[in-house]
C-alpha cells in the first residue's frame, strides 16, 4: 500500500521538506542541488582535493576492526581511488539500534549507491556515519516495545558519564540489563534467538563499537562502510582551524539564512551557535567552545580534542569524504536548508539532498484481524479510526435501528410531559431536559454494552483493536519513529530485511505500508 506522507504524523508538519521532494515552493532555492539532479552533484565533487588515501586506510582499519564483509573492506579501500564516490547516511547511536527509521536510512543509501552506479558507471561506495560525539544521553538510551497487553512499554539505562560524547561510553551493567530485559518482552522463539545473537555485545567493545557492529552484521555484506567521527577526527585539524578562524562569518551565514526561511514561510531549525565546535573539559565532557581564536593553534594541532555541532557535522563529514548524495529524514533537511551559505564559505561541494525511505510493516495475521474491524493500514496512519465509530459500524444496520426507534420512542413518550411541566413551574422545564438526557445516555450505555457482548461472541474487543494500533503507530508516532530494530527483526526475520532492500524507484518519495 502506498501513501502519500504529506498526511503521516512526522512529515505533515515538514512544509519544507515536502516542498523540497515535490519541488514546490521555494524550498530547492535553499539548496545547491534541486531533487534528481545527480549528474551536477556528481561533476561538482570530481575535483575537489580528498584526503583519499589516509581516509580509505582509516576506513578500512576501523571496519575490518568491525568484523566487515570483505565487500565492505574492498568499498573502504575504493575510497582511495579518485574516480570512486559516496552516498552517506548518519545517525546517533541509539540503543539496540535506535528506531527503525535509522535502518531505512541504511537501506536507501546501499540501494542509492547502487543506482547511481549502474546510473554513471562509476563507483559509489555506501558509507553510515554513526554519530558518537554526541552527548545527549536521553535521545540514545532507551528502546520501546510493545507489551503484552497491546499497550507500548519502553526499558533504558542511566550512565553516569552524561555530558560525556557517546563515543565515551562503555557497555556497563545498565546496558546489559536494558538489552536483557528488552528482549525478555520480545516473543519468544527461534526469531528472538536469531536477534538476539545478530545484536549481542562482543568483548571488548565500548557502546557505539557494538552499535557499528550490529550496523555491519546487517549491512556490510551489500558493501556498507561505516564510520565514526573518531576515526577522521585526526585529519580534520584544517577544517576546525577554518571554522574557528571563521566563526563569526558563520555565524552572520547562519542568521541571515534563517531570516531568509522564515520569508519564504519556513521556519529554520538551528540557532547560529551550532555553527561552533566543542570542546572537552577535564572530566571528558563536551563543552562549547568560549573563544574561538584562542582555540585555533590547539584545534590544528590537536583536532582529536574538538567535535563539530549539527551546522559543521555534513561539512566536516564532506570535506573528508567524496560523498554526492546524503540520505536524509525530514528534520534533518530542514536543517540542512541552512547550510548552503556554509558550504559556498568553505568552497565544499554541498550533496544533493536524498530523502530516506519510509515504512509500516504489518504481519498478514495482524492485517487479517485489523480488517474485522473494516478499518485498514491507512486509517490508522492518518488518524481516521474512532473506535467508538469503528465498533459501531460492525453492529448489523437492523440491530441499529432497533436503538434508533427506541431513542425515538423515548423523546416521543415524554414530549407531552414538556409543555404540561412548564406550565406548572417554568423550571421543571429544565428537569425534563435532564430527565431525557439521562435516558439516552442510558440507552447510548445499553447499546455499547449490548455491541460489546456482540463482539465478544465474533472474538472482536477494544484491547484487541487498540493493541493493532499500537502496532501500527506507536504513541501517536510512526512504527520508525518509535520500534528499534529489534521488533522487527524478531516479529518479521529476514522478510524485513529483503523488504527494505528491495529495488525500488529513486524519484518516489512515498510512505509504504508492507504486509509480511
Amino acid at each position: 500500500m502506498v501513501i502519500n506522507i504529506s498526511k503521516l504524523p512526522g512529515f505533515s508538519d515538514n512544509k519544507l521538506y515536502l516542498d523540497y521532494i515535490s519541488g514546490s515552493g521555494a524550498a530547492t532555492d535553499f539548496f545547491t542541488h534541486p531533487p534528481g539532479a545527480f549528474e551536477a552533484a556528481l561533476i561538482a565533487r570530481r575535483d575537489y582535493p580528498y584526503p583519499r588515501g589516509q581516509i580509505a586506510r582509516a576506513l578500512h582499519a576501523y571496519n575490518a576492526h568491525l568484523g566487515a564483509h570483505p565487500r565492505a573492506l574492498c568499498n573502504a579501500t575504493a575510497i582511495g581511488a579518485p574516480d570512486t564516490f559516496a552516498v552517506i547516511a548518519g545517525q546517533q547511536a541509539g540503543f539496540l539500534g535506535g528506531p527503525a527509521y535509522t535502518a531505512y536510512k541504511i537501506a536507501t543509501t546501499v540501494r542509492l549507491a547502487a543506482y547511481l552506479e549502474r546510473q554513471f558507471g562509476t563507483r559509489f561506495v555506501p558509507i553510515f556515519w554513526l554519530a558518537g560525539e554526541d552527548h545527549d544521553l536521553d535521545e540514545i538510551n532507551h528502546a520501546y516495545f510493545i507489551r503484552d497487553d497491546g499497550e507500548v512499554g519502553h526499558v533504558r539505562f542511566e550512565w553516569a558519564g552524561r555530558g560525556r560524547p557517546v563515543e565515551a561510553m562503555p557497555i556497563t551493567a545498565q546496558v546489559r540489563r536494558a538489552f536483557a530485559e528488552y528482549m525478555a518482552h520480545l516473543p519468544d522463539g527461534a526469531r528472538r534467538e536469531r536477534c538476539a545473537r545478530l545484536l549481542a555485545f562482543q568483548s571488548g567493545d565500548d557502546y557505539c563499537t557494538w552499535n557499528a557492529r550490529i550496523w555491519s552484521r546487517l549491512f556490510s555484506s551489500y558493501g556498507l562502510v561505516i564510520v565514526e567521527p573518531r576515526v577522521l577526527r585526526p585529519m580534520g585539524g584544517e577544517f576546525l582551524r577554518r571554522a574557528l578562524e571563521h566563526d563569526r562569518e558563520i555565524h552572520h551565514r547562519l542568521d541571515k539564512v534563517a531570516e531568509r526561511l522564515r520569508a519564504a514561510g519556513y521556519e529554520p531549525t538551528l540557532p547560529s551557535h551550532a555553527g561552533r565546535p566543542y570542546t572537552f573539559d577535564g572530566a571528558g565532557r563536551r563543552v562549547r567552545v568560549q573563544e574561538p581564536t584562542a582555540h585555533v593553534v590547539t584545534a590544528y594541532a590537536h583536532p582529536e580534542r574538538y567535535s563539530t555541532d549539527a551546522a559543521l557535522r555534513p561539512l566536516f563529514a564532506d570535506a573528508m569524504l567524496p560523498v554526492v548524495a546524503d540520505v536524509l529524514g525530514p528534520g534533518e533537511t530542514a536543517y540542512h536548508a541552512m547550510l548552503k551559505p556554509l558550504y559556498e564559505l568553505f568552497a565544499i561541494p554541498q550533496p544533493l539532498i536524498f530523502p530516506r525511505r519510509s515504512y509500516t510493516f504489518i504481519s498478514a495475521h495482524d492485517a487479517e484481524r485489523l480488517a474485522l474491524y473494516r478499518v485498514d493500514v491507512e486509517q490508522v496512519l492518518t488518524g481516521r479510526v474512532d473506535t467508538d465509530e469503528a465498533f459501531a459500524a460492525l453492529m448489523p444496520p437492523h440491530e441499529r435501528a432497533q436503538f434508533d426507534r427506541a431513542r425515538r420512542g423515548i423523546a416521543d413518550a415524554l414530549a407531552p410531559l414538556r409543555p404540561y411541566l412548564e406550565d406548572l413551574d417554568p423550571g421543571l422545564g429544565k428537569t425534563w431536559a435532564q430527565t431525557l438526557a439521562g435516558a439516552m445516555r442510558s440507552l447510548d450505555k445499553l447499546q455499547k454494552r449490548a455491541m460489546r457482548a456482540k463482539m465478544s461472541r465474533a472474538g472482536l474487543s477494544r484491547r484487541e483493536l487498540r493493541a493493532l494500533q499500537n502496532l501500527i503507530l506507536p504513541r501517536g508516532r510512526l512504527q520508525e519513529r518509535v520500534l528499534p530494530l529489534a521488533h522487527f527483526l524478531c516479529r518479521h526475520g529476514r522478510h524485513f530485511m529483503d523488504a527494505i532492500l528491495a529495488d525500488w524507484e529513486p524519484t518516489e518519495h512515498v510512505h509504504r505500508a508492507i504486509e509480511l
